[in-house]
């Protein structure tokens, strides 16, 4: 090396050598990713997935009821959605059966009062009958009109209940889920909350190391600057010294 070296690199300190080679900071990601939970208790489980989706397991016994109550809308769902006919039909018979005994005694007495009368075997050209049979008549018309009405009346009302009671079961039948969501909405908060203080924690330190960053970036480059201008100006004046020449010969006054 030689002597006009060895000054320039004199003037060069190592700091300015570290500050091109010393490695800047590194940024260490946190992982600020959603990070599933369980939430677990008497009624049932709450899982969270990689992707925020949910999912409920009941406890066995609830899960037992629940799907009691949902078999049993399911039954009365199909009783509900049956033609009426053949329950009118029952009914009706039902009724009429209730009847007879009653219509027959009537009819007996009738002709008993009849034959003490003399009059069995009597008929008006105009009722086809006597009066009293025709008003025995009437009265078992009625009394089958009215049978019938009941019995349609009845069928549907059952019906009508039937499916009430499908509705019902239905209701019951989500209940135990009800009461899991509701039993769980505490624990659930409370997890997000800390999930989502941990992922705000997690994005409050990379924005602390890249503010690090680029504070160490930013007095890297102001050194530099700085160095960069006070040995500018050195070696212009290094340079002028070096290049003055002798006033009689005109060469540099190194030179021999």
């Amino acid at each position: 090396m030689s002597w006009l070296d060895s000054i320039i690199k004199g003037l060069i300190p190592d700091a300015l050598d570290d500050i091109y080679s010393t490695p800047l900071p590194t940024i260490d990601v946190p992982d600020i990713t959603f990070k599933p939970f369980t939430v677990s208790g008497p009624s049932g489980t709450i899982n969270t997935d990689a992707s925020g989706g949910t999912t409920y397991s009941l406890d066995p016994t609830q899960q037992a009821m629940a799907s009691k109550f949902f078999g049993g809308a399911g039954a009365f769902a199909d009783r509900a959605m049956v033609d009426t006919a053949q329950r009118e039909t029952d009914i009706y018979n039902r009724i009429r059966a209730a009847q007879s005994p009653e219509e027959q005694r009537a009819a007996l007495a009738l002709e008993e009062r009849m034959a003490a009368q003399g009059r069995l075997g009597v008929s008006t050209a105009q009722y086809g009958g006597t009066p009293e049979q025709l008003a025995m008549a009437k009265a078992q018309a009625e009394a089958q009109n009215m049978a019938m009405l009941s019995a349609m009346g009845q069928a549907q009302t059952e019906q009508a209940q039937q499916a009430s009671l499908a509705g019902q079961f239905l209701q019951q039948s989500y209940a135990p889920q009800a009461a899991l969501l509701s039993s769980f909405n505490p624990a659930l908060n409370v997890a997000s909350i800390a999930d989502v203080s941990r992922r705000q924690q997690g994005e409050f330190d990379i924005e602390a190391q890249i503010a690090a960053l680029q504070g160490a970036l930013g007095q890297q480059q102001g050194q530099a600057s700085l160095y960069g201008g006070v040995h500018a100006g050195l070696l212009g004046g290094l340079g002028s010294i070096l290049t003055s020449g002798n006033s009689e010969t005109g060469r540099p006054w190194w030179l021999p």
